[in-house]
């Protein structure tokens, strides 16, 4: 799966090893949260098995997904965690997971550690910002049809773990909508 190019590179193997030699393993069962919207995230983790949807519930109770996470890729709320802020995404199991979870003050002591770590730790941010870039880009320059044939190059397997409402969701238009394009590229 190269949902999350970012997380995948190679130069963060150093900061896989962390996780999975330092972390606390943990289990969460389907539906079951990794973080909840509107709390700080005190914690990330590297997702061993299964994986993990980003969700925001606006004030009238709708869901949108915003992200994924699956094995092999870091799962968190990065922004929430550095910064002591609330989180505006709820981030919950799809199907039963396995992370090794740290806690950022483990994480900040890595970067501390050496410039090497602390290079490491700005690249990883860059990789972040990149891709939110990326995708924001995306939704104004690209049609939907576009977007989803990407996502579909990028991901092939994607649509054998997500339903294609929650697609709809994550692509930012209607479930018809999606229908329809699934029809003309048939």
């Amino acid at each position: 799966m190269d949902f999350n190019r970012y997380i995948t590179a190679a130069e963060f193997a150093p900061l896989a090893e962390l996780f999975r030699t330092e972390g606390h393993s943990r289990i969460y069962l389907p539906g079951e949260a990794f973080a909840r919207q509107d709390e700080r995230n005190p914690c990330c983790g590297l997702v061993t098995s299964g994986a993990f949807r980003y969700v925001h519930l606006t004030a009238e109770g709708n869901a949108s997904v915003v992200g994924y996470a699956f094995s092999g890729e870091f799962v968190g709320d990065y922004i929430s965690m550095s910064n002591g802020l609330r989180s505006w995404v709820g981030i919950e199991a799809m199907c039963r997971s396995s992370v090794s979870c740290l806690d950022y003050g483990r994480l900040d002591a890595f970067y501390a550690a050496d410039a090497a770590h602390e290079r490491l730790g700005r690249r990883l941010a860059e990789h972040l910002s990149a891709e939110v870039y990326e995708r924001l880009l995306q939704c104004y320059v690209s049609t939907p049809q576009e977007r989803y044939e990407t996502l579909l190059r990028r991901c092939p397997d994607l649509l054998n773990l997500v339903s294609l409402k929650e697609l709809a969701s994550y692509l930012r238009v209607r479930p018809e909508t999606l229908s329809r394009i699934r029809r003309r590229i048939r």
